[in-house]
């Protein structure tokens, strides 16, 4: 996973959140405020110690009754910094997971179910600490130290050159470090999503591992994961306080020399004591931003890396359309469809029609693509080139709530949400009989219990049981396209038949992917380039 520069990925979550830009609003209004403070602390302080010290503390009242004033406005200015940003961030977090679970919903998990939780949560709060957090330190970065060297530079221009080409060091420093820690970063949210995934898989698959005597070896896998994000996790520590180092090292060195050289001025008279001073103050201040930037940095460092994956796929997420369709079994035309799959390109060039009412069989080799043409027959995901026709329309002009809630799906690996038997066919849904529910479980051999206990993930089934009460749920749907995927898989001879004659008894548009042979009215075969024939 790449991420983006700190500057680019802001300028993308303001596009795209507008509680984003109002955090930064604040942010601004509250730096600016704060810096103005800052500068006058350091006049007003300056100037009373310098009339203590040459006209024996005559007059020095207002400038104590300014330099309170000014730490009181500072003070009131950082307190009310952090909190109100993280309350304006807040919203932004909810708007932003709120995005995301749409687009999971109208699109599925971008990698895995593991990896989209992954994001969903801890990404996703990760996100609100980068707003809150660094998103305020950059403002601040930016702003109070350009304020602060243009106040050296007018009270005292020797010093503010000496500043500026100290703070012009600090890009040099940090782009070195930061290329190492840009990648440090991508490795630790990779190796996090991948120890997510992984743990998942064996927890879900812990009783089939513990039958073939597989459950330690696993564990000691998920071990060495585990160990592998730990080193990943020290490797960007060290990197942060390498960065930090560095940084405190040249604004000490910075400060330093200003405070040398202002001293040599003082001795042989050339500099007032109260310019000194004012200069001095403001000197670390220049550079204390800056250092909070850099330390906010490393600290939403899963921000950063989790803004950018989740703008991705918001921004992948094209609007749906807004028309309309006759709820009538589709016509569907493929029109030269390439399709890009982890980074290669899993299908080129696939023309192909089929045909309303009818039952057409994609076939093809594993990895020959069949599985993404039907999650972009869904819309499930988008094609790369190309376009997909339902009765003449273009598949991105159509409504696509009402295009899937026409829809029946039934995927490779299905989903069992539910404890019961009933659970699982009505899907929340309240209009379907039991008679009817019944009468489907018969059609497929199924045990007739609706309130049978299935476990979680009906793991009281076997694979082929599952499946066929997957495909139960979409045909009580009542969809008028079926879009099935290897339906015969786990499937005993007995087993297949009865499926297979059950589909070819039904009267909706259907569309099955096989690498087996399934006899159909349409046949489109995917290999390096598609063919059809009917």
């Amino acid at each position: 996973m790449k991420t983006e520069r700190p500057s680019a990925l802001l300028k993308r979550l303001m596009r795209s959140s507008p509680l984003v830009r109002r955090a930064l609003g604040v942010s601004v209004a509250l730096g600016l405020v704060t810096t103005v403070a800052i500068v006058i602390q350091a006049v007003m302080l300056s100037n009373a110690l310098g009339a203590v010290f040459y006209h024996h503390g005559v007059n020095v009242s207002l400038d104590v009754q300014w330099f309170l004033a000014a730490t009181v406005g500072r003070a009131l200015c950082v307190g009310l910094s952090e909190p109100v940003t993280a309350r304006i961030a807040a919203p932004a977090r909810r708007d932003l997971r709120a995005r995301f679970l749409s687009r999971v919903l109208r699109r599925g998990p971008f990698e895995s179910v593991d990896a989209t939780v992954q994001l969903a949560t801890k990404g996703v709060d990760a996100i609100e600490s980068y707003v809150a957090n660094y998103v305020p330190s950059l403002v601040l970065a930016t702003l109070a130290p350009t304020v602060l060297l243009g106040y050296l530079a007018w009270r005292d221009p020797l010093s503010g050159v000496i500043v500026l080409i100290s703070v012009g060091l600090l890009p040099v420093f940090m782009i070195l470090l930061g290329l190492e820690a840009k990648e440090k970063m991508e490795q630790r949210w990779s190796d996090q999503q991948r120890l997510s995934g992984y743990f998942g898989d064996v927890v879900r698959g812990m009783a089939v591992l513990k039958a073939h005597r597989r459950s330690q070896r696993d564990v000691e896998q998920l071990d060495l994961v585990g160990q592998e994000l730990q080193r990943t996790t020290m490797a960007t520590l060290k990197v942060a306080f390498l960065s930090s180092f560095a940084l405190e090292l040249l604004s000490s060195l910075a400060t330093a020399l200003v405070a040398l050289i202002l001293g040599i001025r003082l001795m042989n008279g050339s500099l007032h004591l109260s310019v000194a001073l004012a200069v001095l103050l403001i000197t670390p201040e220049v550079f204390l931003p800056l250092r909070r930037s850099a330390a906010q940095y490393h600290g939403s460092a899963d921000g950063i890396a989790a803004a950018s994956t989740l703008l991705d796929l918001v921004a992948l997420s094209s609007p749906s359309g807004s028309r309309q369709r006759t709820l009538t079994p589709p016509n569907i035309v493929l029109e030269n469809l390439d399709i890009t799959s982890e980074g290669r390109r899993g299908v080129e060039n696939v023309t192909a029609t089929i045909p309303a009412g009818e039952l057409t069989v994609i076939r093809g080799s594993s990895g020959s693509g069949k599985s993404t043409i039907l999650k972009v027959l869904v819309d499930l995901r988008e094609a790369d080139q190309g376009a997909v026709l339902i009765d003449g329309v273009d598949l991105a002009e159509l409504d696509l709530e009402q295009w899937q809630s026409s829809i029946a799906y039934l995927p490779q690996d299905p989903r069992l949400p539910g404890s019961t038997t009933r659970e699982v066919l009505s899907m929340g849904e309240n209009n379907i009989t039991d008679e009817t529910m019944i009468d489907i479980l018969t059609s497929l051999a199924l045990p007739v219990d609706l309130d049978r206990d299935l476990g979680e993930g009906a793991a009281a089934l076997s694979a082929g049981q599952r499946r066929r009460l997957a495909l139960a749920r979409c045909l009580l749907r009542k969809p008028q396209l079926l879009v099935l995927d290897e339906p015969t898989a786990h499937l005993d001879e007995q087993s297949e038949t009865l499926v297979s004659e059950l589909i070819h008894s039904l009267t909706m548009t259907r569309v099955v992917a096989t690498h087996r042979d399934f006899a159909a009215d349409h046949v489109v075969t995917i290999a390096t380039t598609a063919s059809e024939h009917g």
